[in-house]
């Protein structure tokens, strides 16, 4: 028999079986108990918490003989066929998007089911139908036969047509718990019959961030290696970084100890620990290490432990060619008291303050904090209501020109067609790996017949995205400029053009015609990224 991997083999076969969604679970069964079932659902939310599965569930428990409590019997004929039941249709809208696809739903609808109480549509991903998919699938939704149930999953219901979310019943999954994650993994262990030590599970419920579905598949490709789990094998396997190691860090800061600090920071960057793993458990710990401290009464410490959070949630402000790394070890380091071990970093921190002398005295060259007037906030003085914005060293003025046009000409229309076109689009940009893993991420903002305006999770990759914007277009062969705002800045944004767009505010504003872009953005993403990502292929 063929190996069946884990999240498979563990799927729910009954409500109780869902972890983490008690209310949904709840609210369905009562559904099921009342006969009170409407014709479409949209479960939504983030991947791998149960959507799709509470679908299978509940498809089961509508067509159940007897259900139990609002649970499938599992002993019926309708529940000991359904997988090989003809009226329960599962479609995944991300290959199945087109026009015609959704035309053999429309017909094959209208017949009545063939042994069931109904036939039920279970469609995936269904944010990636076409509009016009999207729209010949209303049609049916609008008028449905009674014998047909629709049961929508996606992650992304804000592409939905609002015809279509208006006409369904919405629930909402929300990430797994971390608690409930160990839980359900001790679970699969005990079952499988695998020893692993807790600290590798709370790794692995932290790796997964909130989907038990990547949970079950990290623990499945560990458990493929068939030898005992170790933390140093995870962090080979995943680049995470141990709560041990970001602990003993904290340790050697509260005792002063440079060398210890320095030969951790050394280990991070030799084995390639992800930043993102290094920097969440940080300042996570950082921030409980404050808690703790506050009870001893000890000022100084406590000071410096703060010092540290602060700089690091600032840390998108750096712009430099270290990695964070050699950001975060100056930070700690030069809030530690003893003025001496701030020699340990002070070749690293003369280079970047070398840098930024370099660019206030170049007169072609733009700071990379600006003054935004266009954004300004009317309510409050002057002085105090405009926002600075942390900007790539690109010209900033061109930047802030393509935001401006992006919202003054904003287009619906133009915006779904790009959201409906985003993974093509992205497609293009695959050979780039480095600049295909932060594009596809990104969220779209505004669309303007002259501009399209893409919104990152963190200022320092939108940053970076600006700098390479003329081979994201040329690349994706659009006739618009591209521009990218983190998500801060971003909700800045909006806010402020949905207070002020039927004012005078806005306007068009010409783009500078020659604009030169300096040799040293080049070598700052060749710096960080390699030269994948700013290499043109020939």
């Amino acid at each position: 028999m063929s190996y069946k991997v884990l999240y498979r083999k563990y799927r729910p076969s009954t409500f109780n079986d869902i972890i983490g969604q008690k209310f949904i679970t709840d609210t369905l069964k009562e559904s099921i108990i009342s006969n009170k079932i409407s014709h479409a659902y949209i479960f939504s939310g983030p991947k791998g918490t149960g959507k799709t599965s509470t679908a299978r569930v509940f498809a089961k428990a509508i067509n159940c003989e007897n259900p139990i409590d609002g649970e499938p019997c599992g002993k019926c004929n309708s529940c000991m066929n359904f997988e090989s039941n003809p009226d329960i249709i599962e479609l995944d809208a991300a290959s199945n998007n087109k026009v015609e696809d959704i035309r053999e739903i429309v017909n094959s609808v209208k017949l009545a089911p063939s042994n069931s109480k109904y036939k039920i549509y279970i469609i995936d991903e269904v944010h990636m139908l076409t509009n016009s998919a999207s729209n010949a699938f209303l049609l049916t939704l609008e008028e449905p036969p009674s014998h047909a149930i629709f049961i929508l999953a996606t992650t992304n219901p804000e592409s939905l047509l609002k015809t279509i979310l208006s006409r369904c019943q919405q629930f909402a999954f929300s990430k797994i718990s971390r608690k409930a994650l160990i839980e359900r993994i001790k679970y699969v262990l005990d079952n499988e019959k695998i020893s692993m030590d807790d600290n590798i599970i709370n790794e692995i419920a932290t790796l997964s961030d909130g989907g038990l579905r990547d949970a079950l598949s990290i623990l499945d490709q560990l458990v493929t290696l068939n030898k005992p789990i170790t933390m140093d094998i995870l962090t080979e396997q995943f680049g995470i970084v141990s709560e041990k190691s970001v602990s003993d860090l904290i340790d050697h800061i509260i005792n002063n100890d440079i060398e210890s600090i320095k030969k951790i920071f050394e280990q991070l960057r030799e084995y390639g620990i992800s930043e993102k793993s290094f920097i969440e458990k940080f300042v996570n710990l950082l921030t409980l290490k404050i808690c703790d401290l506050k009870e001893t009464n000890n000022a100084d410490k406590i000071q410096i432990l703060k010092n540290i959070v602060f700089e690091i949630v600032k840390i998108d402000n750096y712009k430099t060619n270290f990695s964070f790394y050699d950001i975060i070890e100056i930070i700690v380091v030069t809030n530690l008291p003893d003025n001496n071990s701030k020699i340990i970093s002070q070749e690293i921190k003369n280079d970047i303050n070398n840098s930024k002398n370099e660019e206030n005295t170049d007169e072609n060259h733009e700071t990379n904090k600006v003054t935004v007037v266009t954004f300004e906030n009317d309510e409050n003085k002057e002085e105090n209501n405009k926002e600075e914005i942390c900007l790539p060293k690109v010209n900033i003025d061109l930047i802030n020109i393509r935001i401006n046009n992006s919202f003054y000409n904003a287009s619906l229309e133009l915006k779904k067609e790009i959201k409906n076109n985003f993974d093509n689009l992205s497609e293009l940009l695959k050979k780039n790996n480095e600049l295909y893993s932060l594009f596809i991420d990104l969220e779209v903002g505004v669309v303007s017949p002259t501009n399209i305006l893409l919104v990152s999770d963190t200022e320092a990759s939108a940053n970076l995205l600006n700098e390479n914007a003329s081979i994201i277009k040329e690349k994706t062969g659009l006739d618009k400029e591209f521009v990218f705002v983190g998500k801060e800045k971003w909700n800045l944004l909006k806010n402020d053009y949905v207070k002020n767009k039927n004012t005078k505010k806005y306007s068009y504003i010409e783009e500078p015609k020659n604009v030169e872009k300096k040799s040293e953005i080049e070598n700052l993403a060749s710096d960080i990224f390699g030269n994948n990502i700013i290499m043109e292929e020939e």
